[in-house]
């Protein structure tokens, strides 16, 4: 008598399937066993925070727009980002290269001016973060981009401070 051996055979598509099915279980097993991420714990204290972001490259005459109450925007995710409370138009540089020197030098750029917009707004303050609206991280250096009624801008934050809520 004959014994018949258990072949399996299968095609592309049941080879594509099975191999689907084995990465979703190894994915579920690896997600059940991986170790809790410790939680950051949320600060109570509600500080408040002025911040001056250099809005570059602005035709002269133009920083008139922003006025002081104003509410600020970010652009780009939408967040609130404060209230204004002091505007100051200063002349627009730009480092350009020198050819008889070799190297970059600031210049004043006729007909531009770049604004400096402080704003004030609630924050929390955690050990390595300042956050507004919740979210918004500041950070010297990073770019802001600014959306008020009637205009947009964007430039780098240059200047923090924080002012720690009294408890």
């Amino acid at each position: 008598m004959e014994q018949k051996k258990f072949r399996l055979r299968l095609n592309i598509f049941d080879g594509i399937v099975l191999l689907a099915a084995l990465a979703v279980g190894a994915f579920l097993l690896w997600n059940a066993m991986k170790p809790e991420v410790p939680q950051e714990t949320v600060p109570t204290n509600n500080s408040t925070v002025r911040f001056t972001v250099r809005v570059m490259h602005w035709s002269e005459g133009t920083s008139a727009l922003i006025q002081k109450g104003d509410q600020i925007a970010d652009n780009i995710k939408n967040y609130v980002l404060g209230e204004v409370v002091d505007v100051q138009a200063v002349p627009c540089r730009q480092r350009v290269p020198d050819r008889e020197s070799l190297r970059y030098v600031w210049t004043e750029v006729e007909g531009f001016e770049d604004v400096l917009v402080t704003l004030e707004s609630p924050c929390n303050v955690t050990e390595r973060t300042t956050m507004v609206d919740g979210a918004y991280e500041l950070r010297v250096g990073d770019m802001a981009y600014l959306r008020g009624v009637g205009y947009m801008g964007s430039g780098p934050v240059v200047a923090i401070e924080v002012e720690e809520a009294q408890g």
